[in-house]
This record gives C-alpha cells, structure tokens and sequence, in this order.
C-alpha cells in the first residue's frame, strides 16, 4: 500500500513538473532594477545587452532558463539563479533583503507589459534586445496600483490602525530614492528618502488628497501622483 502511495506521489510530481515545462511560445523576460541599479543580463550563457541598464527587455524561446546579472557597481554581488518561464512575457524585479539582491519572480502575462517597446516583442525570437527607460518617467495609479510608464508596479494599501492617531504614509519601495508629500491645501509637506513614514500634523489633512512625489535621480527620474488618506488608516506604498 505504502508503495503504490509513493508510486502515485511520484506520478503526481511528474505531472506537476510537466505542466510547468509545458511551452508558452516566444516570448519576452522584463528585468529590472528596484534600487536602479545598472546590470547587465546574462540568460543561458548569452549577453542580452550591449551595456548595463536598469532595466533590460529580452526576447526569449526557451522555457527554463538560468540567469547571471553583473551589476555595474562591482561592489554588489552577482547573481544566479534558475528559472521557468511560465507564461509569454514575463517580469522579474531584483529585489534587495537583509541577504542581498536577488531576483523574484513578478509574473506573466499573454500581453506584453506596459513599457515595453513594440520591436522587442515583435523581433525575431532568441534575438538579444534591450530597452532603456523613457525620457522622462511618469505614473499613474488605480485601484490599489501605482504604474511606472517603464513597466514597474508598486502596491498601495489601506492599514487600520487602533487607537486615535493620525494617519501615516509609509513608503517602502524604491529605497534610496528621495519622497516629497505635499497635501492639496498647501499648509503641510514633508521631504525624506526611502524608506519613510509620515504621520499627519493637521487634522484637516485626515482624508485629504497628497501628491506624492518620488525623485529617483533627478528631474528625468521623477515622478508623481495623487493619493488620499482615510481617517483611521495607514497608507502603506511598497
């Protein structure tokens, strides 16, 4: 009995290994740099880009890949790691944690993403091609989600607090970066690099609209836009 449960469990696992291999077509693999840190991207063993960047658009044929990035900074370790792309075009942000950078998985999608540059997706696939960032960065934001016109995303969320405190901002993403708030009213503002928080000084800025201004290297780099706090809320961007 145990060895017909081992047989099925291992039958199983094989299945699950398949799917994953399974090929999504041609395709694309979106790197980018949270920190902007200029790398240059290595997959399977080939150079996908001709000089470092902090954000690299590849085209792509093979489903599991491995990937080496050398940060222009010598001073950053490299990194290494393996992969399976599981979907068409696919992003994946270099993230920093207490252990260093390292690469995360971000996601798939049929389409590709926004920022991306039409001849990168419609060149001939296996073909090596990098995108660098807009002249000028921007960023919307809806439903939870600030968008960067280069394809990055970063999440907004609401966080009930106890107690009689004023509302706060929280700024975790994109460390190093320099953070302006500015409330509609004019009367309140605050500068800091991130990470941050900020807790409100005036009440009458308990719901109010903020512009919230972020200068990633500047005035090319900077971008901004509007949120709004609750009363009883914390708003946390990350």
């Amino acid at each position: 009995m145990v060895n017909k449960l081992l047989l099925l469990l291992a039958c199983f696992s094989i299945s699950l290994f398949s799917l994953a291999q399974q090929d999504p077509g041609p395709g694309t693999v979106s790197v980018f740099s949270e920190d902007g840190l200029k790398f240059t991207l290595y997959v399977n063993g080939e150079k996908k880009n001709g000089s470092p960047d902090s954000r690299v658009v590849a085209n792509m044929a093979e489903v599991p890949f491995s990937f080496r990035i050398v940060f222009e900074d010598a001073t950053v370790p490299e990194i290494k790691q393996r992969g399976i792309r599981q979907g068409k075009h696919c992003v994946f942000p270099i993230v920093k944690s207490k252990k260093g950078y390292s690469l995360k998985m971000g996601g798939c999608t049929e389409a590709a993403p926004a920022g991306e540059s039409p001849a990168v997706a419609q060149s001939a696939p296996g073909t090596a091609t990098a995108t660098s960032t807009p002249d000028q960065l921007s960023a919307t934001y809806k439903d939870g989600v600030i968008t960067i016109n280069d394809g990055r995303t970063l999440k907004v969320t609401q966080v009930k607090v106890n107690g009689m405190t004023y509302p706060r901002i929280i700024f975790t993403a994109l460390q190093g970066a320099k953070v302006n708030l500015k409330y509609d009213n004019g009367n309140e503002s605050y500068d800091a690099e991130s990470p941050m928080q900020y807790e409100v000084k005036d009440f009458q800025n308990n719901n109010a609209y903020v512009t919230v201004t972020i200068d990633e290297g500047g005035a090319a780099k900077t971008w901004h836009v509007k949120l709004q706090n609750a009363n009883g809320y914390d708003l946390k961007i990350e």
